[in-house]
Parts: C-alpha cells; sequence; structure tokens
C-alpha cells in the first residue's frame, strides 16, 4: 500500500508542483465551506507567481487559524472548515489551554486537499507537518492502509473509549485490526420526501406509512410510475437519476479491485446501472445532475417528490435550498428509511506518524468519544455525533425535534439506521475511481453507449489512473 500510496503522490506532484506548500501565515482567508466533500461549493483564486500564472489560480490558497509562529504550534488540517467549527471549536471550550496551541490550516476545498497533505506526510521535517488531519470516507483507506498514520492507541484511545461509537465508523478505520482515525459524526442515510405530495398521490404522509412505499428497489419503481401518473407528469419521483447512486454504493460486496489487482464490477453496481437507466427511460426523474443550480432549485419545486440523503444533507442540502414556510418547502418534508440502510460520507481525524505531540492528539480523538463534548457539537452544530449515549440523551430532551420535518425527531429517526450500516469493500483510491464509475453510467443512461461499452471504457479510464490495476 506504502507503494501505491507513493505512485500517487508522485503523479499529483508532477501535476501540481510547488503549489503543494502550505500554511502561510499570510496567506488571505479562503471562502467557507460547508462540511463534507460533497458539499464543496467554491474556492477563492490560487496563490499568485509569475511562473505559471494560469496554473497557479486554481489553487486554493490556506487559511490559518492560530500562532503558526508559536515553537510548540500543533498543525491539524482540513479541506473547508468543518474540522474548525465542529471539532475544535468545541474542544476549546474544554480545553481552553490545550486549544491555544492549535493551529488550523483550512486548504480552501478538496480538489488540492490530498496533495499538499501528501507533501506534508513526505517531510516530516517540516514545521507545518501535519500532527493531525481530516480524512474523507471516499479515500480514507488511502491514508489508514499506509504508514503515514498513527494507531489511535499509541495516543491513548482504548477500547472502553470506543463503546458509544457505532461500529461502522470504527471499521471504516481499521486496517487488519489496526485503528487509525475516529470521527466525531455518524452519516447514515434516509429518504427525504414531501410530506404533502406523499399525502396527495398516496394517501399517507407520516413517516412509517411512507415508507411501505418504498421498502425495496422495486415497491420504489412502481411508486414512482403512481406519482408520476397521479400528477400528470407533474411531479417526478427524484431530480435526477444520480440521487440513488449513493445508496447503491453503500452496498458493494467487492472492492474497486481484487487481491491481483483487478478491476471489479460489484454486482451491486451492475444493478445501479440498470436502475438508473429504468428511472431515466421511465421518465422519474427531472434528468438533473447532482449539485447543479437546477438539481437544488427542486427542493422547492412540486417537481420533485423526494432526495436521497443522510445527516449533513438534510440540514446544508434540503433545508438550505428549501426556503421559507409561505413560498418555499420548509416544513413540508419528511424522512423515510428508503429501500435499504447506508451512509453517506462522513470526515474521520487521523494522526500523522510523526506527530509532534501524541499527548494532545490523544486529548482531540478523547474529546470524540466525550458524551458532554458530543452534545455541545450537536446541539451547536445540528452535525449528527458519533456517541450513541448522547443522540440518545440529545432526542430524551427534545433536541431531536425539527420543525423542518413538521416535528419529527431526526435524531432518534437516524439512530437505528445508523446501527445497522455495515460497511461496504473499500480501496483508498475509491473516490477516483468512483467518479469514474459515475461517468460511465451517464453515458450508458443517455444512450451513448451500451452496457458493455461503458463497463469497458471505465475499466480503461481506470487503468489510466491507476496503471498497476489491469483490466
Amino acid at each position: 500500500m506504502k507503494k501505491r500510496f507513493l505512485a500517487i503522490f508522485l503523479v499529483l506532484a508532477m501535476v501540481v508542483g510547488s503549489l503543494v506548500a502550505c500554511g502561510n501565515k499570510d496567506d488571505e482567508p479562503a471562502d467557507k465551506n460547508v462540511s463534507n466533500q460533497d458539499k464543496d461549493n467554491e474556492q477563492d483564486d490560487g496563490e499568485n507567481d509569475v511562473s505559471d500564472v494560469e496554473e497557479e489560480e486554481e489553487v486554493p490558497e490556506n487559511e490559518v487559524v492560530g500562532d503558526a509562529d508559536a515553537e510548540d504550534a500543533f498543525y491539524v488540517y482540513g479541506w473547508n472548515t468543518d474540522v474548525q467549527n465542529n471539532v475544535l471549536k468545541y474542544f476549546a471550550e474544554f480545553y481552553p489551554e490545550d486549544a491555544k496551541r492549535i493551529v488550523f490550516v483550512n486548504t480552501g476545498g478538496t480538489d488540492f486537499y490530498q496533495s499538499k497533505i501528501d507533501a506534508l506526510l513526505e517531510d516530516p521535517n517540516n514545521k507545518q507537518y501535519p500532527d493531525m488531519f481530516a480524512m474523507e470516507m471516499d479515500y480514507i483507506m488511502k491514508y489508514t492502509d499506509s504508514d503515514y498514520t498513527l494507531p489511535v492507541s499509541e495516543c491513548g484511545i482504548t477500547e472502553a473509549d470506543l463503546s458509544e461509537m457505532y461500529e461502522y465508523t470504527i471499521q471504516a478505520a481499521t486496517v487488519d485490526g489496526v485503528l487509525k482515525g475516529l470521527s466525531w459524526q455518524a452519516c447514515p442515510g434516509a429518504m427525504m420526501y414531501r410530506r404533502d405530495l406523499a399525502e396527495k398521490y398516496l394517501g399517507v404522509s407520516e413517516p412509517e406509512e411512507v415508507q411501505e412505499f418504498f421498502k425495496d428497489w422495486d415497491t420504489m419503481l412502481e411508486t414512482g410510475k403512481m406519482i408520476l401518473e397521479k400528477s400528470g407528469g407533474a411531479t417526478k419521483l427524484f431530480s435526477g437519476v444520480d440521487d440513488v447512486k449513493r445508496v447503491y454504493q453503500a452496498g458493494r460486496t467487492h472492492a474497486w479491485y481484487d487481491d491481483n489487482n483487478k478491476i471489479v464490477v460489484d454486482d451491486v453496481m451492475l444493478d445501479y446501472m440498470d436502475y438508473a437507466k429504468q428511472l431515466f427511460d421511465l421518465g422519474l426523474t427531472n434528468n438533473t445532475s447532482q449539485w447543479s443550480d437546477e438539481w437544488n432549485a427542486n427542493v422547492k419545486s412540486d417537481n420533485t417528490f423526494a432526495y436521497m440523503g443522510c445527516t449533513w444533507f438534510l440540514h446544508w442540502t434540503i433545508k438550505a435550498n428549501a426556503g421559507d414556510a409561505e413560498t418555499g418547502t420548509y416544513g413540508k418534508w419528511g424522512m423515510c428509511a428508503g429501500p435499504q440502510s447506508y451512509y453517506w460520507g462522513g470526515t474521520w481525524l487521523g494522526v500523522g506518524k510523526d506527530c509532534s505531540d501524541k499527548e494532545l492528539a490523544g486529548k482531540i480523538l478523547k474529546a470524540l468519544c466525550d458524551k458532554d463534548v458530543m452534545k455541545a457539537i450537536c446541539k451547536g452544530s445540528l452535525d449528527y455525533v458519533n456517541h450513541k449515549a448522547a443522540i440518545a440523551e440529545l432526542s430524551a430532551e427534545g433536541e431531536g425535534a425539527y420543525d423542518f420535518l413538521a416535528g419529527q425527531d431526526f435524531l432518534a429517526y437516524f439512530s437505528p439506521l445508523a446501527e445497522a450500516i455495515e460497511l461496504p469493500a473499500m480501496c483508498g483510491e475509491d473516490l477516483q475511481i468512483t467518479n469514474a464509475f459515475d461517468n460511465q453510467v451517464n453515458e450508458f443512461v443517455n444512450g451513448n453507449k451500451d452496457k458493455d461499452k461503458a463497463i469497458e471504457d471505465f475499466k480503461s479510464a481506470v487503468t489510466d489512473l491507476y496503471p498497476y490495476l489491469s483490466k
């Protein structure tokens, strides 16, 4: 795995060259981004350099918060402000003296995050070396299955500390029985639907009743056709076919390649191709692309019945695009489980192998296991925290009752969904390989290629990206 990490790093280094330098205390602040890779929307212009202005304008500057000149500075890296606002902010409330040493570096988006981090991980003598850094689910194994991260046990984390965390979040950061990171959040997924449209076309609106219409993939398809017919074609099941992709992806039983480095397309992903094609051919979507302006706008429109989303998606995508109760769809939403359990995203904190202070790293990680800290994070940010006892207490205290969902307790509803998550097979190259697959699914769905051709072109794209893999 380390050889693969180095190979990927060298390719990225050739692309970005000297642009990966991080942590200049004079950098101008970058625009804040909301949680998780899928929600990064914009970036600042890059650093200026007369040698190649056009290329460097694409690289965002870093935003550095804290005293970078301090001798005992402890560097924490993230691609947006998520770690800062959802972990470090509350760590400072509970451990103010320790927090003074922390220097948080926001690299300004996901596009160059890994290349910046990778360069520093190769340079342990650099003052700006990542003592701790964020890892996204889509590429977490790139770092956990390498020599560049420490086992959390070396920072004082014990099994007892982990007792209230959701099991899948522990499994996600564990390689060969060694845990290499912790997450403060869990990201179970659900189906977020319009209550008013459900009442109008299905005759029910409460989650347990609506769930019967979406209990499996075949039933969901039939319900979509019913909604389309009863609405006279005005209301589609989803905004786009890719609204279901994360649900399918979470159900993989095989990683994207096997022990012989041969590319594997899981049967679940082949099923996704067929299902997406059915949604398109039956006219059950508005043919948008996820994260496009049209896709976002449909949250306020009666032309879309539901979205598949997770904990952060509820607050920072659906709610963010719903508008108010009078002119938008605020308060008209509900959640049901949908056809299968799944997760979407999530951020883990890993500790650099050459971390300057494992004791401080351990304090931050232990805060993620602390019920009071986790409750403070959830109350302050609405993040669904990775602590079962904290979630149960918050729900009992009424913190989960959400007016956006017409009073539905989002904490209580997500809780069993989080417990039910079974982690799919993963690899360190998940992000780029999955993106390559999505590209070919779009070609197939839109009729530009047949299924076999799309799969063949997918495999070719992957071998171009990662020459050590084969078809």
